[in-house]
């Protein structure tokens, strides 16, 4: 199984360097970000493709392959005028996994009620479905899967694993999946293997990274609480056979020394490695 990592673990480093980092320190692919819609290239699709093929060149030039794409966040989805700019700026982030050639983007739930409490989780369940579905056929077009995220908002019935499987279900298209995420998992306090088996076939891409199942603090795997064995035989069992992704900056930050940043990197890429080596077992 190959091992990636998010590029904002090492958004520290210059476009040129950070892909040589990244494939030094052993990875095979990387999660892009392309979360931010502030950023200039979300002005249009001109400005998306300029800073896509920049990307790809540099991944490229370093060994990498794009494995999957982190889609617009946060969005503001409490109305139907903003629901139509985070419409939009999908389209965007779609055309930009086809210029990045990446057959992966991940997408967030909407949020009707923002960071709130839920009044109508099937409402919630509802417009995801219907920005899904909005989306299928540039999706289509380019040759990309939407892969729909379990969050960690306790206020948010649709963060779940089932109710990401429903929604993804209700979709009901060849280009819809879902991303497992950890972390957000842990912080239900529901187990690793059990959402692997949830997702099932629907099952595309991983976001791994651990907490203490109160907050989602990004932790390197083994430091929280997650049940790493439960989660290794799922995806053995499952055959899961996409990328084992980190979405951590593993143990070190930028403030460190750079002799012990470089140590504490090389262990979060072992750690990787070590999981996915168990869950090809």
């Amino acid at each position: 199984m190959k091992i990636g990592i998010t590029s904002g673990s090492f958004g520290y480093l210059p476009l040129e360097k950070r892909y040589l980092r990244i494939r030094e320190l052993g990875y095979d692919a990387v999660d892009q970000d392309l979360a931010d819609t502030k950023a200039p290239y979300y002005r249009d699709a001109a400005a998306m493709e300029e800073h896509c093929k920049a990307v790809r060149a540099a991944a490229e030039a370093a060994g990498l392959e794009i494995s999957q794409v982190h889609g617009p966040w946060p969005t503001d989805d409490t109305t139907a005028e903003n629901r139509a700019e985070t419409l939009g700026n999908m389209r965007l982030a779609v055309y930009g996994c086809h210029c990045l050639g990446s057959p992966y983007l991940i997408i967030h739930p909407q949020m009707p009620y923002g960071w709130g409490q839920e009044e109508d989780a099937d409402f919630a369940l509802s417009l995801t479905v219907e920005l899904m579905k909005a989306l299928m056929p540039d999706c289509e077009k380019y040759g990309v899967t939407l892969c729909l995220e379990n969050m960690p908002m306790t206020a948010h019935r649709i963060s779940t694993m089932d109710r990401i499987a429903e929604a993804v279900a209700l979709v009901n298209h060849p280009n819809a999946g879902i991303c497992l995420d950890t972390g957000h998992t842990n912080v239900y306090g529901h187990d690793l293997g059990d959402a692997v088996r949830t997702a099932g076939t629907y099952l595309r891409t991983l976001h791994v990274h651990d907490n203490d199942g109160r907050a989602d603090r990004h932790q390197l795997p083994y430091l929280g609480t997650s049940d790493w064995s439960s989660f290794t035989a799922a995806l053995a069992e499952t055959g899961f056979g996409g990328v084992l992704s980190l979405e951590t900056g593993g143990v070190s930050n930028r403030r460190m020394p750079v002799s012990v940043r470089d140590a504490a990197d090389r262990l979060t890429a072992a750690v990787a490695k070590a999981l996915a080596e168990q869950a090809t077992k």
